[in-house]
């Protein structure tokens, strides 16, 4: 399974070529987006979007299934939260969520925040920007 995190979805809708075939070349059923990211796309979405904008994101979504945020990802996110502490780092709190979703599921992250997520030990992040 591959989570796309939300600056891959944005890199989508942006048009970055990479990012655009590396989506349209996985099947639907190898990807999904952690709630958490459904929530971040549609604060953005909502708060500086216009109508057409909220539909292409809306059709977007439709597409690709949700990893919750449960109590398996809950228990990952707390444990590299401590573990991220332990040796004096930190990460976004909802970065934390992101991570622990993929965790929880033996996931691969695709995200371009790579030195964000490199911090967790052995989360597997995959750049398509690159």
């Amino acid at each position: 399974m591959i989570l796309l995190d939300t600056n891959t979805l944005i890199h989508y809708l942006k048009g970055i070529n990479k990012v655009v075939a590396r989506l349209k070349a996985a099947s639907p059923r190898e990807l999904a987006i952690p709630s958490v990211v459904a929530y971040e796309i549609a604060y953005g979405t909502l708060k500086g979007g216009s109508a057409q904008r909220r539909a292409i994101v809306s059709s977007l979504l439709a597409g690709i299934a949700e990893a919750p945020f449960d109590h398996g990802a809950a228990e990952e996110a707390a444990r590299t939260r401590v573990e991220l502490e332990g040796r004096g780092l930190t990460i976004g709190p909802m970065d934390l969520m992101i991570a622990g979703t993929a965790l929880s599921r033996g996931a691969i992250l695709a995200t371009s925040n790579t030195q964000e997520f490199s911090r967790v030990k052995g989360l597997r992040v995959e750049d398509w920007t690159k």
